[in-house]
């Protein structure tokens, strides 16, 4: 299988062209997501008009964000696919470092997940203003300790 690399126009001057909301459309990205990758030189800025090749790299952008790459990984992932001399393993190595964070991510929410339910089950949710899960954040134990903790460590102590 040969390796993709980015369109490019044989003749410049001829390529179509696009403006801003045809470009953004056939992307199917935000105007935020063109400014950081034309600020991070994943794109050249030539507003008003935008290529196929311009199209193609805020596509592959929005599929990397949907896949939970950072706008950093993106960048490298764009420098590898335009690299002809390339070799997969980067590109395999970058990937397994983002589904190892996002395991990561995974377990954290299960975590969370998991005081939300015991604090649930603590309270009755009737009628009443009795409230343990209430009482529990303004006690700040278990779940909540723990964040305020990390917190507190950034803070400058109190004179």
């Amino acid at each position: 299988m040969t390796p993709r690399t980015l369109p490019s126009p044989v003749h410049a001057d001829t390529a179509p062209r696009f403006d801003l909301e045809a470009a953004l459309a056939r992307a199917g990205v935000s105007q935020r997501l063109l400014r950081q990758c034309e600020a991070r030189g994943l794109i050249a800025a030539t507003e008003p008009r935008y290529t196929h090749a311009h199209v193609a790299v805020l596509r592959f952008a929005r599929r990397a964000l949907a896949l939970g790459f950072a706008m950093d990984e993106i960048e490298r992932l764009v420098a590898l696919w335009r690299d002809e001399e390339r070799t997969s393993a980067e590109v395999k190595r970058l990937t397994l470092c983002r589904a190892e964070a996002l395991d990561s991510r995974i377990e954290e929410l299960q975590a969370t997940k998991r005081v939300l339910e015991r604090l649930a089950a603590l309270c009755r949710g009737d009628h009443r203003p009795a409230c343990p899960i209430l009482d529990e954040l303004v006690e700040l134990r278990g779940f909540a300790a723990t964040a305020s903790a990390a917190d507190c460590r950034s803070a400058p102590a109190s004179p």
